[in-house]
């Protein structure tokens, strides 16, 4: 089984569908269930999303993803060149603002194990362990 994938993608929108897509075959791969694979698969979206969508540079428009198994744990990181988080507290967002802004982070740290921004933002870190690892 291979433990580990990488890729790096255009900004184009139609390759967060793609990105998604090898993400949770990677995630099927390391023997994720179908219900894992589908947080794993929405959690990664938004995260791939957010990339395209505050990840232009102005040396690059495109982002990377790189997937690593051990340990029964699954982390994916996703990388873009943007300018990162307007504000630090955005980062530390608990629940969409007014707004609807901040609800893909919402939502990766409600399916994922931990989240974590490096970089300024430009980085996401998403970590899920095998549902067997963490009942009990």
């Amino acid at each position: 089984m291979t433990t580990h994938y990488r890729a790096t993608f255009t900004s184009d929108p139609r390759n967060v569908a793609l990105a998604r897509k090898s993400i949770a075959g990677f995630a099927s791969d390391c023997g994720f269930s179908e219900s894992e694979v589908a947080d794993i698969r929405l959690a990664a979206g938004e995260a791939l999303s957010n990339a395209v969508e505050h990840g232009r540079g102005i040396r690059s428009s495109g982002f990377s993803v790189a997937c690593s198994y051990e340990n029964d744990a699954l982390v994916v990181e996703v990388r873009d060149s943007g300018a990162g988080f307007v504000s630090p507290v955005e980062v530390g967002a608990i629940e969409p603002d007014e707004r609807g802004r901040g609800f893909g982070i919402f939502l990766m740290r409600r399916l994922m194990d931990d989240v974590s921004f490096g970089r300024n933002g430009t980085s996401v870190r998403l970590v899920r362990r095998h549902a067997e690892c963490t009942a009990g």
